[in-house]
């Protein structure tokens, strides 16, 4: 029984299963309340080919945290022994066979959908892996793929819906600053671990002091956007989400600044993450008339 629940520990920390499936959260609510809007809720959550995406997202979300790790692990066992010695349990080579599971399976289900679809995940896989292999140490251009890669599974439904707006481009902008900038906070944390095994992240080439102004300057741009959006664009009740994310995204703007909280960087990300979550759930307040008609579709079944 112990062993069972090792490895269960193992799983959900090696795959960060969280993450991949706050993907699949987002693309559903990305395609019910902005993408698919054209659809009536019953066909759209009964297309085959929509759920053969978002699998597809999931699999290969959660094979490039696999992948990943494979690669990470010497630098993690400087920046996090604990997370090292869980991740521990399961060897390189078996981090390697569930990488290679995963993404084929993930081929399989976007070759159902379209050859297109299949071709789309192949660049996306092949990305995820030059970006671990090599980009990621690439100054400023691994911090950058970083962030991209992160929203891709919403760019494939993009690309499936053909449904560009101009508001929903600048939603996009401001969810790939915000990646961008976790993950510089991520880089500042993992600063020392990164030295040691040659990565050129902005902490390492411009210093600490720098890349934290650097930061809280991109930070203060994405409160402009943010402002922008809750302004301008046509959000329905999102714009609420807006609104509130500016004064967070300058408190820890300031933080990084002054530091008059003395947060740390792992504090900062945890709360900008916890505010990515938070805007996926705001996606509900896109449109309240579609939330009705999804109410109605889940009451009924």
């Amino acid at each position: 029984m112990l062993s069972v629940k090792r490895h269960l520990l193992t799983f959900f920390s090696v795959t960060r299963l969280q993450n991949g499936l706050l993907v699949v959260l987002a693309q559903y609510l990305s395609a019910i309340f902005i993408l698919g809007l054209s659809h009536p809720v019953s066909d759209l959550l009964g297309n085959l080919e929509l759920h053969l995406l978002v699998a597809s997202s999931f699999f290969v979300v959660t094979g490039g945290y696999l992948i990943n790790q494979y690669y990470d692990h010497p630098k993690d066992l400087i920046n996090r022994p604990l997370k090292t010695v869980i991740d521990g349990q399961w060897s390189l080579s078996s981090l390697m066979r569930g990488y290679l599971l995963l993404n084929l399976i993930a081929f399989l289900m976007a070759l159902k959908v379209s050859l297109l679809a299949a071709l789309f995940f192949v660049g996306y896989i092949t990305t995820i892996w030059l970006y671990s292999h090599r980009i990621r140490s690439l100054f400023i251009w691994g911090s950058l793929l970083s962030a991209f890669l992160a929203v891709c599974p919403i760019v494939v439904l993009f690309l499936y819906y053909r449904h560009f707006e101009i508001r929903i481009l600048l939603f996009a902008g401001f969810l790939f600053l915000l990646l961008w900038i976790l993950v510089q906070l991520k880089d500042l944390n993992n600063l020392k671990g990164d030295l040691s095994i040659g990565l050129h992240s902005l902490p390492i080439k411009l210093g600490e002091s720098k890349t934290r102004n650097i930061t809280a300057a991109m930070l203060f741009i994405l409160a402009t956007l943010a402002l922008g959006l809750s302004l301008r664009a046509d959000l329905g009740q999102m714009h609420l989400y807006f609104i509130s994310s500016i004064v967070v995204i300058i408190l820890v703007a300031i933080e990084l600044i002054f530091s008059f909280m003395s947060l740390s960087y792992l504090k900062m990300r945890l709360l900008l993450k916890f505010w990515v979550l938070l805007g996926t759930l705001s996606i509900l307040l896109f449109d309240m008339n579609r939330l009705h008609q999804l109410k109605a579709f889940i009451f009924a079944l």
